[in-house]
């Protein structure tokens, strides 16, 4: 049984993995078992992986038939390590001659189930010094130089804006991240993001060493300096799916937890905002459960600035009477419910349908009613569409009943 499994999912770096492979090779902990997962790579990264595994036994390398990208590969390596811990790196990167050593002994003096640490960056490029800052490399933060919970070291890295997801920054106790059975999302880009996130908020112990042991490599057509496409917003948009429920089921709300929680939801809006609506459509539309979540968000974020750029005129003339149907029950609807009870003491009567069909009896723990089922009377209240189609439905029965009406038009 090895002392560490150093996984390394490989993918198109031919020109760097010797020096990858060596830097890990040449460790002064020889201890160690070195899982290579070839991810279908199209150049000579599978023929050099195997000149390797014939010279070293500790090299074992896993040939895929197809690629599957990083999150799939490193989730086949933890199946397969046996060493008493874990350290993930990539193909173009490297790491300290010292590094698993030292971090063998923190972790086995700490009892750490994790073990945080910073890097240094080599430029493959030169003109990429000038174009590209990589996030910072080592932390300045006043942080505990003993093991504590994982969640208050995260709270600590959050408060500090000094959190990185980084694989290659984080050494894992292997029984730990198998019982917990933490995995990478698979086929997603930004798998790093969960993984880092649920075994720091899992860990029981987890370390800080401020010490330099990863060399990051910065060099051009990497995922680091890559533009960002429909791929990443789909990333960024599982994290956040798969963060929420990560807490919700093991009631792990902390400060930690919804800094990154939060940054994953701008990280996924930005890019909403940036790219083209049909691409980012037609890529999470792959799969049946990425569709439903990217229809969700959308829908969300449809709902939220319809609501926030309501004219404020017209909400004035809402909160001078005392009464409110809305018409329409749908997100939009709900979310502006929500304005309205945080912001006046109008009461809200219920929500207004043309016809029910089979939605919810009550929202926001208000009725949703036909107009046939509604009295209207002259009675102080105001009715509020939140689409101006909806007003040519109702506009008529409106004006025979002397009913006032508005529709929430947004500010241009």
């Amino acid at each position: 049984m090895p002392l560490v499994s150093v996984i390394i999912p490989v993918y198109n770096t031919e020109k760097y993995l010797p020096e990858c492979l060596n830097s890990v090779l040449s460790q002064t902990l020889r201890d160690i078992e070195v899982i290579c997962i070839d991810d279908a790579s199209p150049d000579n990264c599978g023929k050099i992986l195997d000149e390797y595994a014939q010279r070293d036994s500790r090299v074992k390398v896993i040939h895929l038939p197809e690629n599957h990208r990083q999150g799939y590969g490193r989730n086949r390596g933890i199946e397969r390590s046996s060493g008493e811990y874990l350290y993930f790196l990539d193909s173009d990167d490297m790491i300290e001659p010292h590094a698993l050593e030292e971090l063998c002994k923190s972790a086995k003096e700490e009892d750490a189930d994790a073990v945080f640490f910073d890097a240094r960056t080599v430029y493959d490029d030169e003109k990429l010094r000038e174009v590209y800052m990589p996030p910072f490399q080592d932390r300045r933060g006043q942080y505990p130089r003993h093991a504590v919970k994982g969640t208050e070291l995260l709270d600590a890295f959050q408060k500090q804006l000094e959190w990185t997801c980084y694989p290659q920054r984080i050494f894992w106790r292997s029984q730990f991240i198998k019982e917990e059975g933490i995995l990478n999302p698979e086929g997603s880009e930004h798998e790093d993001e969960f993984f880092a996130f649920a075994g720091i908020m899992a860990a029981r112990r987890a370390l800080y060493l401020p010490k330099q042991y990863f060399i990051l490599r910065i060099r051009p057509n990497s995922v680091m300096t890559s533009k960002p496409a429909p791929k990443n917003f789909h990333g960024y948009l599982i994290n956040f799916y798969r963060m929420c429920r990560f807490v919700n089921e093991r009631g792990l709300h902390t400060y930690g937890s919804e800094m990154c929680i939060g940054h994953m939801y701008e990280r996924a809006y930005s890019l909403y905002a940036q790219l083209p609506e049909e691409e980012l459509r037609a890529y999470c539309s792959q799969r049946a459960q990425d569709r439903v979540l990217y229809e969700c968000f959308d829908a969300h974020i449809r709902a939220k600035s319809f609501v926030e750029r309501i004219d404020p005129q017209i909400l004035e003339q809402i909160r001078s009477h005392k009464r409110l149907y809305i018409y329409g029950a749908g997100i939009v609807g709900r979310r502006f419910a929500g304005k309205i009870f945080a912001q006046s003491d109008i009461c809200l009567e219920g929500f207004l349908v043309t016809k029910k069909d089979g939605s919810a009896e009550i929202v926001c723990g208000r009725p949703v009613k036909e107009f046939s089922e509604v009295n209207l009377t002259d009675e102080d209240f105001v009715i509020v569409a939140m689409r101006e189609g909806l007003l040519s439905e109702i506009e008529p029965l409106l004006a025979e009943k002397g009913v006032h009406w508005s529709y929430c038009r947004r500010r241009s």
